[in-house]
């Protein structure tokens, strides 16, 4: 954070001083039931009715509270200074708006279904090249650390790039209310976060709220194929609007494209100009990310070529569809980071790439947030795998034997494994594995048993 005196923000957050020096230097800020005190010299927002544990601040004294708690409650609270406002949310988000106008730099915010994490990870590595910056920290993006982000951003800081978490309605808008981004990219809206949206609509809905959060005069980058995207309303959007994708209509176009050692090479192309490029990873997701990345790269002022130049060497996710030598000389695909049915359709495709001359094998944990759409996704996702080159469907957890049964039932000619015991399907799969299988682990960072299984499967070094 930038420090500020005390004195600069009072008037901003409508305070009035009961006790304390305004010339106070504020080095951090925190919400007190939200975040946690990192730092000496923070102004602590504390709200009626939350409870203030002044033993867990007591070694960052001196800290100044800003609180709409009566003299009462506060009474035995000791602080280096106290701001008392009529509403600590107000106070809150008016130093919000303030501390944010103070800068003028770009902020992406990114958001989707898949290919967040990896696309707010090139774009950073893209841009770490010229300017400084600030950006999520690998997936914590819930709408709680929004804030603290904000205040990592200094006088220093020339770009900030970060992801944007939504379990349901209202978390973009709270994101974006927080960053007011100038740049906001939606990668990919599949099927997700069910449970607390209702409908796939309704995730949709949820999505779109990245439209009326990108400052006015900003940008959107949006997928140029993807048809729930385009069901987003963009009417009142008066900003820059950049397509990204491999339909002629793509203001960034990817063209033949061709796997390769670690990675893939495609085609780009960009007002009648053309780069050849390479990537590291693997998966047509992986290279819409890559034009997410390279868009909005070029948007804030990179030179498209050192761009791309500079793309080769970014270093793919760990557990994003991360290809390794497996125990008996096979391979493994570690795709543990996340899991919905936008990125098990992903993973199948290179399952499907990698494997042309192998024995596919697929191992499948459950997937969480689908409410009850569970069946009916696992039902459209049997039908997937049953027309899939997959050999080996392995099956963990309770919901995806039904998954597997629909998979028989549209026909899946493969050896099918079902079971809720992880310790059986180690013993199953290390007697399938060899030279000629490559095996897709597919799973989320929730199920840590998984990503232990596949762990296990992989060669020590």
């Amino acid at each position: 954070m930038k420090p500020l005196p005390l004195k600069e923000l009072i008037g901003v957050m409508n305070g009035e001083v009961v006790y304390g020096d305004e010339n106070f230097v504020v080095k951090d800020a925190m919400v007190s039931h939200l975040h946690r005190i990192k730092e000496k010299h923070t102004l602590i927002f504390l709200k009626k009715r939350k409870a203030f544990h002044s033993d867990k601040v007591k070694r960052y004294s001196p800290y100044v509270i800003v609180t709409d708690k009566s003299d009462e409650e506060m009474k035995d609270i000791e602080a280096a200074g106290m701001i008392r406002v009529q509403d600590a949310d107000d106070a809150f988000w008016a130093f919000t708006r303030y501390y944010r106008q103070l800068f003028e730099l770009p902020i992406v915010a990114v958001t989707g279904t898949c290919g967040k994490t990896t696309t707010k990870e090139m774009l950073s590595h893209l841009l770490s090249s010229t300017h400084s910056i600030q950006s999520t920290i690998r997936s914590r993006n819930a709408t709680r650390k929004s804030f603290q982000y904000l205040m990592r951003i200094d006088e220093n800081t020339e770009a900030a790039v970060f992801e944007t978490g939504l379990n349901g309605p209202g978390n973009l808008h709270y994101h974006c209310k927080v960053f007011q981004p100038t740049i906001g990219i939606i990668t990919t809206i599949g099927v997700d976060h069910l449970d607390k949206c209702r409908t796939l609509n309704g995730y949709i809905k949820a999505k779109s709220e990245i439209v009326s959060g990108v400052r006015k005069g900003g940008t959107l980058i949006l997928n140029s194929e993807d048809e729930n995207t385009k069901k987003i309303s963009l009417t009142g959007f008066t900003g820059d609007i950049i397509y990204c994708g491999t339909s002629e209509s793509a203001d960034y176009r990817a063209s033949d494209i061709v796997y390769k050692k670690n990675g893939m090479s495609f085609t780009l192309h960009h007002k009648e100009k053309t780069y050849r490029t390479y990537l590291p990873g693997y998966g047509e997701h992986q290279i819409y990310n890559a034009l997410f990345a390279l868009a909005a790269a070029h948007k804030i002022g990179l030179n498209l070529k050192k761009a791309v130049i500079r793309l080769r060497a970014f270093e793919n996710l760990e557990r994003h569809l991360q290809v390794e030598e497996g125990i008996n000389a096979s391979v493994i695909i570690d795709d543990t980071w996340s899991s919905n049915p936008t990125s098990v359709a992903a993973a199948i495709q290179v399952l499907e790439t990698l494997g042309n001359n192998k024995t596919n094998a697929l191992l499948l944990g459950d997937i969480a947030y689908l409410g009850s759409h569970v069946r009916g996704i696992y039902h459209d996702l049997g039908k997937l795998i049953a027309s899939a080159k997959i050999d080996i469907l392995i099956a963990v957890g309770e919901n995806t034997k039904h998954l597997a049964d629909q998979a028989k039932k549209y026909g899946f000619k493969g050896k099918v494994f079902t079971t809720a015991s992880t310790a059986l399907v180690k013993e199953y799969v290390e007697n399938l594995l060899d030279e000629k299988t490559i095996l897709l682990v597919k799973g989320s960072m929730m199920d840590t048993e998984l990503i232990g299984l596949a762990k296990s499967f992989k060669m020590k070094e």
